[in-house]
This record gives structure tokens, sequence and C-alpha cells, in this order.
């Protein structure tokens, strides 16, 4: 009986990278099976009987799924979820959920559909202690298309008390490597695919040793080109990519501007006040940043500088070190404005966002009618305020 269920990938738009690795992994462990990959809206109107639905989801669109769930746990089906919010909370993903995974998927999702079709299936939490290799595992599947950014790297050496990551991904940096990087371009070319974006929290340390590795990133990118026939555009250290700015040097800038499509690239800051950059244990060199900055400028790129507005423990005089920079820099870059949330799994979970007093809001709106703040601050904001509350987890979100 289980060997006849249907096995159902649910899509949407903030996933894709998730589902596709999963799926990949289902093609590798897997292959005489076939499946399926559904959008979100479009699984809402199906009538779903004796399948295993595969979800994955982050903290910011949670409750979609928490709100949903229920029409499909009824007529057989086995509902798995992962992602960065079930990793963080799988007590409470376990009374919606049939299986939730903890952390990387690819494992994961094997010892649970083995199980499954060896009729030994347990409801519960799985937690794989397998580190996934980037390299055992396709970037594209083969029995569907699905292209899109190449994941190079798992893992990020920073720590920031904002950020999913660390608790999401532990240990030492896990990289891609050129040979495999360039083997999943080489079968994506055959399909006339040629821009080229990459998945990692900081393009610039792609196989960091000790520093930047320049002839890493020198070899993958002179290599892409080789394999598309000098057609491909890429796109390095834009989203979604971001570079880190305190390892930058010019020889990476010369690089980029060299093999790269992209002329504008980001990089994170997120304070300018030195004491937030020490809570959220990030460098307080901002001089580091500034000289990055006037590099990049310096050989032609447009920079965007990422800024988190409403930080716990902000003062007036910790926000008026960052607006101070603003005014200073905003004629040079463009400011991406977010606003902090408490994300399940970050060292500040339990942290609140603090209210920003109405004279730097009036700053905000005035650079943003300038043209050099844009972003989704004012949506995250809404989306802070409803997030901490797990007690009443599918009520929240919902802005």
């Amino acid at each position: 009986m289980s060997k006849n269920t249907d096995f159902i990938f649910i899509l949407d738009k903030f996933n894709r990278f998730s589902i596709r690795a999963l799926i990949c992994a289902f093609e590798k462990f897997f292959p005489e099976y076939s499946y399926s990959v559904v959008n979100f809206e479009d699984i809402l109107q199906l009538k779903v009987k004796n399948s295993m639905l595969f979800f994955s989801f982050n903290s910011l669109n949670f409750s979609k799924y928490t709100d949903t769930v229920s029409l499909f746990k009824k007529d057989g089906n086995i509902l798995v979820c992962g992602g960065p919010h079930p990793s963080a909370r799988p007590e409470k993903m376990a009374e919606l959920f049939d299986c939730v995974c903890v952390g990387e998927g690819e494992f994961v999702l094997k010892d649970i559909v083995q199980s499954h079709l060896q009729g030994s299936l347990q409801r519960g939490i799985y937690k794989s202690n397998t580190k996934v290799n980037l390299d055992e595992f396709d970037v594209y599947p083969k029995k569907v298309l699905m292209f899109g950014a190449i994941e190079i790297m798992r893992g990020c050496q920073y720590r920031c008390s904002y950020c999913q990551t660390p608790a999401l991904f532990p240990g030492k940096l896990r990289h891609r490597s050129i040979e495999s990087i360039l083997s999943n371009i080489q079968y994506s070319y055959k399909y006339e695919k040629k821009d080229y974006r990459f998945i990692s929290p900081d393009a610039a340390s792609y196989m960091y040793d000790k520093n930047i590795n320049i002839n890493a990133i020198y070899e993958l990118l002179t290599g892409i080109k080789k394999v598309t026939e000098n057609r491909a555009r890429i796109f390095f250290g834009s989203f979604p990519s971001e570079i880190n700015p305190y390892f930058v040097n010019e020889d990476l800038v010369k690089i980029l501007k060299e093999f790269c499509y992209n002329r504008r690239v980001v990089i994170g800051l997120q304070t300018a006040s030195k004491s937030q950059l020490k809570r959220i244990n990030r460098s307080e060199e901002i001089d580091k940043v500034e000289n990055t900055i006037d590099i990049f400028l310096k050989y032609g790129f447009n920079v965007d500088v990422d800024f988190i507005f409403g930080l716990p423990f902000e003062t007036e005089e910790t926000l008026s070190e960052t607006f101070a920079w603003i005014s200073s820099w905003h004629k040079k870059v463009r400011i991406h404005s977010h606003y902090f949330m408490p994300l399940p799994g970050s060292k500040w979970e339990n942290e609140s966002p603090t209210p920003i007093p109405d004279k730097f809001i009036k700053e905000i709106k005035k650079y943003e009618g300038k043209g050099r703040i844009f972003g989704q601050w004012l949506t995250q904001l809404k989306i802070a305020q409803n997030i901490a509350n797990e007690d009443n987890i599918c009520q929240i979100c919902k802005i």
C-alpha cells in the first residue's frame, strides 16, 4: 500500500531552493520512484489522497502552512515539513505535521521515505546526524527542469545574533567543489541557461582559507566562462549572495569586474553604532567597510548597504550614529532597509524590536523619497510585531 504513495513537493516563491535540494536528494536515493512538484496555491485546490507531502518554510511565511495543514490531514496523507522554522520550533510543528525535519533535509528525507516504504514510519521529529557533502548531490533535478541559483557553500563563519543560519548549519563551512559547480552549469547550459547566481551567506568566503581565496574564486569564474563558451552572465556578490565587507580586497574586485555581469553588489553593515555591532557579534571596524565601499566605487560598481532598523538595545545615541553614517554616505551608496525580527533559532529569538522614534522614521522616509533607502522594513516591522507568540502559532503573522 505504501509503495503506491504519491510523493508531492510543495513549491512557493520562498522555498524554491530548499525544495529543489530535497528533490535532488529524492532522485538520488529513490530513482525508481516518480514525484510531483505542485505550487502551494494549486495544492489547495486539489483533492490529495494517499500522498506524502513535503513542505519547507521559514519563519516569515510559516503561518500560511500552519493555517492550511488541516486541509491535508486526512485521506491517508502523510505531511512532512522542514526548513528554518520547523528546525527552530520542532515540537510545535510536530503538533501539526506527521514528520518534522530539523536541520539539513537530504538524509532525513531518505530516512522518512525509506521507513514509509518499509511500512515502519513513526510520527515525530527527525534530525540527521550526517553532515551533507554538497558534491554528493546534484544542484538541478533531472526529472523536472528547475534551474536557478547554485548553492556553493553551507554554513557561515560568523555568528550574528539576529541570524538563523548558525543554528541551522552549525560547524565548519562546507563548499561545493569547483568541479561539481561546473558540471551542474554544463548541464544547465544544454538548456540554454546563461545567467548564473549563487547561494551563500558570504560570496567572498567561497573556499575560505584563513583569508579570502582569490585563486579559487578566479578558477570558478574562469571555469564558468569556459564551459558556457564565454556566454555566461555571472552574478557574484549580489542577491542571493551578499558580500561580507571585512575581507574584500582590490584583487577580488578586479576579478569581479573582469568576469561578472553585475555592476551592483550588496554588503552588510546593519548598524553604524560600534556598541551595537559588538552586541550583534560583528566587527566594529566600520572603516574597513568604508574602504570596501570605496574600492567597489573605484571600479565602477554600485553598492547597496544592508541596515537593520529596530535592533534590540537601540538607544537614541546608537540610532543617531547610524543615521549620521547614512547622511554621510547616502550619495555614494543605497541603503537596503530591513527591520529586526526575532527569528526562531537565532541568538536574539527572545528579544523584542526597539520602536523607531518618529524623528528617525522621518529620516527614513526622507531618504526613501530621494531613492537612497529602499527595502521591506515596514512590512518586516508588521511581521515582527506578530512573530513572537508561539503559543498562538496558527494565528500570528496575519498581516
